[in-house]
């Protein structure tokens, strides 16, 4: 009984201990408004940006899914082949048979073209059936499910979070929004969240009453609580070793087969890149961490004379550090309003600038969930004991004696050696930062300086894959084909030239010329491209030498056309134009080919490898009939200036020449540069976001220590002044100081910042890590900024009245 006593008479002595330390705390940080200010900032900024990545890194290792109950959804994928598959009625009547099934639904899906706005895209279409959102617990971010009326009506669809954001700017409102699929109109009434797409990327949902009995779909099951997938595949064994019975009777018949595939998202796996961001989110806490303990320490050290005084009239030290922690958990309160500010701008502002295409990198849209709000209370913890625990500390070990002996102020410059560790600290994570940043803005600025050598603006790219015509399809056929598409895309409106380019047929993998036989270079093997008249005019090549492609060429015996740098190297030192060469051996039996054109040196496509120098491949342009089957032809398009429309229109005028099953896609010939470069927009601005708040939080961390410092050493400015010394002499003092813990974080920085360039090297484009611009660009930044930062502490040494501070002391 007594030790309870004892525990509860000490539980209540604690609590009065920290009732009395409340107001003291409060009554303390009124009286400094700049110093609250500036570390509650710092904190906010810290924890908001951190708490911001937070949600990122969770929305990819813990992805969210759009429908209720997801570990219970599953899509049954059937497997085998017969010449009569059983019906849906069949599939769905066996499948709904399973005890441990609570609902079941069924879709179709179907590639096809998806006219969006003026742009088209073949994309994956799901048929729904009556109850499919219902079974799934769907729900929507914009708009509405479809109701019964819809699917009777089959005129409405809902989309996918992608597409939305692509082709609709990702708007607030669905308002008159709709698609064109074929010469169907749907009207969107919902946008569903992201992750709605599992598991087979589906990106339009059309709800349909029909039930073909000619195809049994993708049936979609939800199991009764406590049912697991493993309870299930059994049944669904035996179901389908029935249907195999009664269905694969055939010799060349597949037996059925079926398996489980959940719709939970997948977690994505972290690269160096993600790493990279948690790296900078922990830089920018430790620096903020950095900042108030060094402001801590800074005023602990003007009040000492306090501390040393409520110790002699009986205070434990136990009282001060308490104090201590009291004033960094406020500061941390307040910053957490802050913080909760800053993250909601950090998260909203990576939602909006996160590019589509990045989705494949682990990018989705951040996330709140327990697991963000722990992580952020942790980091919260650990603000307040690395910023507290330090000062507190110091604080408590404050002796009554020796301080009271000395006079109030401090008389010599030796006292910022305690807290110059801290600030280089602080500066060297700053810089870490920056260098980062800077690399990643030379990065940015490099590929958008990107020249292609012609107009690209008004340039597409359709690609028609031939394989999905089947292999029947014959080769004259796919040439028939080929030219009425190169007709009706010339045809389109909008359209103001348009070429052919197919893969070249090498009889061996070289190029022969003609100079073989005379001795010359026996073979080469260039980039070959097999392309139609107008080619050059599309792209924007001009001659330097011969002529362009004329209609027959290609019926004759054929014509050939090089770049400079090729002609350089097969012929160097006569003219091309007239000699010839063939795609093969000089024993092969293939044509000689007249060559009858030298094309300026164009740098169409984008090199993603600059660092590997200029793109210095040989180029070979080919004028011959199509021979053989090639797994792809591409057509390039020029349109027409300030023409709408263009990719729906080209697209409406090849659905009325190629077979339905043919598959094409119609993108800018840009493609792949754009994509990139919105890559390393979105990933430089992540990290100038992060750069430009360590250099904040830096140069308030260095001005705030500078200031205290000088306020503490303005006796010894003063003694200064009296015994001779210029005001100039003082600002320079003050400088100096600064200057050498800038210098010391900035030398610190730049290594760690270089080492961390290693882990975004592969999102760099053009740039290597060990860079001195970049390098170069972030010190001077850190320098002139933390000097501007120390100028007003400065010039209030410079104001140091030896009369005053002599008659104060």
């Amino acid at each position: 009984m007594s030790r309870i006593r004892e525990r509860v008479s000490g539980t209540f002595a604690f609590l009065r201990a920290t009732a009395a330390t409340i107001p003291q705390t409060s009554r303390s940080l009124r009286r400094a408004p700049g110093f609250v200010a500036i570390a509650t900032l710092s904190l906010g900024a810290a924890l908001g940006m951190s708490t911001s990545v937070f949600a990122l890194i969770d929305a990819m290792t813990h992805p969210n899914s759009p429908y209720s109950h997801v570990e219970q959804l599953f899509n049954v994928r059937v497997f085998g082949n017969a010449k009569i598959s059983p019906s849906a009625k069949d599939v769905h009547d066996a499948l709904a048979g399973i005890p441990g099934i609570a609902g079941l639904t069924t879709a179709t899906w179907s590639w096809l073209d998806v006219e969006a706005g003026s742009s088209v895209s073949k994309m994956r279409i799901s048929h729904t059936r009556p109850g499919f959102f219902e079974l799934l617990g769907a729900r929507t971010r914009l708009g509405r499910l479809p109701s019964p009326d819809d699917a009777r009506q089959g005129k409405v669809a809902v989309v996918g979070d992608d597409l939305w954001r692509q082709h609709f700017g990702n708007r607030s409102e669905i308002g008159d929004a709709h698609i064109s699929i074929g010469d169907r109109v749907y009207a969107i009434i919902g946008v569903l969240p992201p992750h709605a797409d599992a598991p087979a990327n589906v990106e339009v949902w059309i709800p349909d009453v029909e039930q073909p009995n000619g195809a049994y779909g993708q049936p979609f099951v939800r199991l009764r609580p406590g049912v697991t997938e493993r309870d299930i595949q059994p049944q669904l064994n035996a179901i389908m070793k029935r249907l195999t019975q009664v269905y694969a009777l055939g010799p060349g018949d597949r037996p059925f087969a079926a398996s489980l595939v959940t719709l939970r998202p997948d977690p994505l796996t972290l690269r160096d890149f993600h790493r990279a961001m948690i790296g900078a989110a922990l830089c920018i806490l430790l620096i903020a961490c950095a900042n108030v303990s060094a402001l801590m320490l800074s005023r602990g050290t003007v009040r000492r004379r306090d501390y040393a005084l409520r110790l002699a009239l009986g205070a434990t030290r136990g009282d001060i550090a308490r104090e201590v922690i009291f004033e960094v958990g406020a500061l941390a309160a307040i910053g957490c309003v802050a913080g909760a500010i800053v993250a909601a701008w950090a998260v909203g502002l990576m939602t909006r600038a996160t590019p589509v295409g990045m989705k494949w990198m682990g990018f989705a849209e951040p996330q709140w969930s327990l697991r963000v709000l722990g992580m952020s209370a942790l980091a919260v913890f650990i603000a307040v004991a690395v910023a507290g625990g330090i000062p507190a500390w110091q604080a408590s070990r404050t002796d009554p004696a020796g301080t009271l002996k000395d006079s109030s102020g401090g008389n010599t410059g030796r006292v910022s050696t305690r807290f110059r560790w801290l600030v280089m600290v602080e500066l060297a994570l700053s810089m870490t930062l920056l260098v980062g940043a800077s690399l990643m803005l030379k990065s940015v600025l490099l590929m958008s300086r990107f020249d292609f050598g012609v107009d690209t603006k008004r340039l597409l790219s359709v690609r028609v894959y031939e394989q999905s015509l089947g292999p029947s399809t014959t080769t004259a056929e796919l040439i028939r084909l080929n030219r009425e598409a190169l007709a009706g895309i010339r045809g389109a409106p909008g359209v103001e030239s348009a070429a052919m380019v197919s893969p070249c047929v090498f009889d061996h993998p070289m190029v022969t010329t003609d100079r073989t036989v005379e001795g010359g270079k026996a073979s080469t093997l260039p980039q070959c491209a097999n392309v139609s008249t107008d080619y050059f005019r599309t792209l924007g090549y001009s001659f330097a030498e011969g002529r362009d492609f004329q209609e027959g060429d290609a019926t004759g015996n054929g014509a050939a056309i090089l770049d400079e740098k090729t002609a350089r190297k097969l012929f160097p030192h006569e003219s091309a134009v007239g000699r010839t060469l063939k795609l093969g051996d000089l024993a092969s039996r293939v044509r000689w080919l007249t060559v009858v054109g030298i094309v300026r040196d164009k740098t169409v496509g984008f090199n993603p490898f600059p660092e590997r120098g200029a793109d210095s491949s040989e180029v070979l342009f080919v004028s011959l009939p199509d021979s053989g089957r090639g797994f792809w032809h591409n057509f390039a398009i020029r349109s027409a200036p300030g023409a709408q429309g263009v990719q729906v229109a080209v697209s409406r005028a090849l659905s009325g020449v190629l077979p339905a099953q043919a598959f094409k896609l119609i993108v800018p010939w840009t493609e792949t540069y754009d994509v990139q470069l919105s890559e390393e927009r979105f990933l430089s601005l992540v990290f100038s976001l992060f750069g430009a708040a360590s250099l904040a939080l830096g140069a308030a961390g260095l001005f705030s220590v500078v200031s205290y410092l000088a306020s503490m050493r303005m006796r010894e400015f003063a003694v200064r002044i009296a015994l001779g010394a210029t005001r100039e002499n003082l600002a320079r003092l003050v400088l100096r100081e600064a200057l050498l813990m800038a210098l010391g974080g900035t030398a610190i920085g730049a290594g760690l910042g270089m080492w961390a360039g290693f882990m975004i090297w592969d999102k760099m484009y053009g740039v290597y890590p060990v860079d001195a611009t970049a390098l170069i660009a972030a010190e001077v930044t850190l320098l002139v900024v933390t000097m501007l930062a120390c100028l007003v502490p400065a010039l209030r040494a410079m104001r140091a009245d030896p009369v005053s501070v002599m008659r104060a002391t």
